[in-house]
């Protein structure tokens, strides 16, 4: 009897039994070894299978940016020291203690309000905050390639500033850099998929440490050179950045996502693939608004009362576990307590319907009609077989209401 062990698809190993007797015969060869333990050390295990199909597209342009990025940092940093005084006898050494002080402190206050004001906006927008931290990123690393340029008496301001910057890159790329990886992983195995993320990094760095000797000695002597290798690098590192978003196909609901697939519905009466849509996606320019701004999870405080028949409000409140109604050039949608994510994405199609003229608003609360709600028993239903809608993540925030008879 033959047994034939294979790893990622590749026999590695011929099992002999003959007589009560196991012959291991090894199939592959050196450089096939090779190219198996080089897998071992930078893919998650289970490559291909266990991770998503746009996994080995993404990765590539992400390891190319970061290499780009490496080698501009380089760039960035000579000239910081350059403008700390490295070189200079005047310089003192508690000036410069004093500098970076300020900058990491100026760093650690922005990372917390940033944290704050945009931290659920990271989960819904992944592809967009990622392109964000990189532009953010370059700017960064040209306001360091000027610091030595301006006077000794605003370079803290400079300092500080950049530190801003980079307290922005940090939460906006690595949150999102979780939120791809989590993409990515189809066997729960989101931290193997980080650390296999992280080796091709560092990997990724080293080459650019590499290269940075040589970029340093050819390059910083002149300010023509530097600034040409800097615009260089930073074009093709946004541009392997763009490339790398374009390259994910995420099967979650966004706002922008959800929008283009019930405008598709209700066009074209068909469901589009999470391939079609997330090439359509825009990522650098917001969706076009319509009449109304969608806002969800909204307090009832700015409903208009007084337009509202008694029994339409009854009607809706004890019928739907939302309410949506219509303050200024808003779409405000509230919910109850218990409502669940179908509620959510429920109530976000009513309200794209609304904002794009599909289906009026007769007075200032919407009441769904039964064939409305069929239409979208069926949409979210064929929905169901390509996407998850399981979860809503539309930026909904937590405020729920309770009804109380008196």
């Amino acid at each position: 009897m033959k047994i034939k062990e294979s790893v990622g698809g590749k026999t590695t190993r011929l099992i002999k039994i003959n007589g009560g007797e196991v012959v291991s015969e090894e199939q592959c060869s050196k450089p096939v070894k090779i190219i198996s333990t080089l897998r071992e050390i930078f893919l998650p295990q289970g490559y291909p299978e266990s991770v998503s199909d746009d996994y080995m597209s993404y990765q590539v342009w992400d390891t190319l940016q970061e290499l780009c990025s490496s080698l501009n940092g380089t760039l960035a940093s000579h000239a910081v020291f350059k403008g700390m005084g490295v070189g200079d006898k005047t310089a003192t050494a508690l000036g410069a203690t004093y500098s970076w002080l300020l900058k990491d402190g100026s760093g650690m206050v922005s990372n917390i309000l940033f944290a704050w004001h945009k931290g659920t906006a990271l989960d819904i927008d992944a592809k967009k905050w990622r392109l964000f931290a990189d532009v953010v990123n370059d700017l960064a690393m040209m306001v360091d390639l000027l610091s030595p340029l301006a006077p000794a008496s605003a370079f803290t301001v400079i300092l500080c500033f950049t530190s801003i910057c980079r307290s922005l890159v940090g939460i906006s790329g690595g949150c999102t850099r979780a939120t791809i990886k989590q993409h990515q992983a189809k066997r729960n195995n989101a931290a193997d998929v980080s650390a296999k993320d992280s080796s091709q990094a560092q990997l990724s760095n080293l080459i650019g440490l590499v290269l940075s000797f040589l970029l340093i000695n050819l390059v910083t002597s002149s300010i023509l050179l530097t600034w040409c290798s800097f615009i260089t690098l930073a074009l093709l590192h946004l541009l392997f950045n763009y490339k790398a978003c374009s390259c994910l196909i995420i099967k979650t609901l966004n706002p922008n996502r959800y929008t283009l697939l019930i405008e598709d519905f209700i066009q074209h009466n068909t469901i589009s693939t999470p391939v079609d849509i997330n090439n359509r996606e825009p990522f650098i320019i917001g969706m076009k608004q319509g009449k109304f701004k969608i806002e969800l999870g909204e307090t009832l405080s700015h409903l208009k009362t007084e337009r509202i028949p008694e029994e339409d409000l009854i009607k809706v409140i004890s019928g739907f576990n939302y309410l949506i109604y219509s303050s200024d050039d808003r779409l405000k949608v509230c919910f109850k307590s218990g409502a669940t994510e179908k509620d959510i994405l429920e109530a976000f199609y009513f309200a794209t319907l609304i904002r794009f003229d599909y289906i009026p608003i007769q007075g200032p609360v919407f009441i769904p009609s039964s064939s409305n709600l069929y239409q979208f028993a069926s949409f979210i239903e064929s929905l169901s077989l390509e996407w998850d809608v399981t979860q809503a993540p539309l930026g909904t925030l937590e405020t729920r209401f309770t009804v109380k008879e008196e």
